[in-house]
């Protein structure tokens, strides 16, 4: 039977009369995913996306593809007003949520550092100035994002904040003088992260964006602990082995810290401003939140190493 979300369109995808079976595999608010199995005996997977979830196809088209990221292939697109579904290959049966492992951790820091230094490397040359310009979160952007989260009711009182709107404006000078524009998951925890093998493929990028911040790998390193008890050092140090920048271990540890920041700054607003509301129980994140926001502040407020 055609789930509820995809029933309007039941007329538009002519695929769906060829499927037999439909397997759950994830369900919240503005998404729904499902492994689909067809008449032939081939599985895809069917994705359903609401309002900013809906914009997955076009990272993949305008972002992705270009940057010459590794990603299912993209056979159907369709999109509604307030809504799209997109029919992709089905690129692997379990994610690291799913089969946590210590080496696959690993596997999926030096997969982070090969990402990211491809997607350096064709920006320029395979995206349109006008759309880098558009896709690009600037260090204007998160101080924008800080400065709203100190004006809300919620958190405007947390003692963490203040600190913040001190150190973070000469904290992404630096980030963003120094580092390359790059492209950011912004998602990137083990629920989207495929098991290919000894390999890991990233899949979900419709919130992705470009900035130099390196949060993806401190929101890796956090899952990594909790799944499999693997040390941030050697995370740490399996990221910096596949990089191709020059770049020392404790510049790479401010990297971290500094993206971390700046993913939580841009989740924490999310919420903050009407996500709460779409996610039921997210409200219950926001201390844990802040709490690591507090942490991450503590750490940078410390004189950084020199860059070399």
């Amino acid at each position: 039977m055609i789930p509820e979300r995809l029933s309007a369109y039941t007329n538009r995808i002519p695929l769906l009369a060829e499927v037999t079976e439909w397997a759950l595999l994830r369900k919240w608010a503005l998404s729904e995913v499902y492994r689909i199995t067809l008449r032939t005996g081939e599985t895809r997977i069917l994705k359903w996306g609401g309002k900013e979830m809906a914009q997955e196809a076009a990272n993949y088209r305008r972002l992705v593809k270009p940057l010459h990221i590794s990603a299912p292939r993209i056979f159907e697109y369709y999109e509604s007003e307030r809504s799209a579904v997109m029919i992709m290959e089905d690129a692997g049966q379990y994610n690291l949520e799913q089969r946590p492992s210590s080496a696959l951790f690993l596997e999926a820091a030096r997969a982070l550092a090969r990402i990211r230094d491809t997607a350096a490397m064709h920006i320029k040359q395979n995206i349109p100035s006008s759309l880098i310009h558009q896709c690009t979160e600037t260090a204007a952007d998160f101080l924008s994002l800080a400065k709203d989260l100190l004006h809300s009711p919620r958190l405007a009182s947390h003692p963490a904040l203040g600190k913040l709107q001190d150190i973070l404006p000469q904290q992404l000078e630096r980030l963003y003088r120094t580092q390359p524009l790059t492209l950011v998951h912004h998602d990137y925890h083990a629920k989207n992260l495929l098991i290919q093998g000894t390999q890991i493929m990233p899949i979900d990028w419709s919130i992705s964006y470009l900035s130099p911040h390196l949060g993806d790998l401190h929101c890796l390193i956090d899952e990594a602990r909790e799944y499999s008890h693997v040390p941030r050092e050697e995370m740490l140090s399996a990221f910096h082995s596949a990089m191709e920048q020059n770049c020392s271990m404790d510049q790479l540890e401010w990297q971290v810290n500094v993206g971390g920041v700046c993913w939580l700054v841009k989740t924490l607003k999310w919420l903050v401003y009407g996500g709460t509301d779409t996610i039921p129980g997210s409200d219950a994140w926001i201390p844990d939140l802040m709490d690591e926001l507090e942490l991450l502040v503590n750490r940078i407020e410390q004189p950084p190493g020199r860059l070399v």
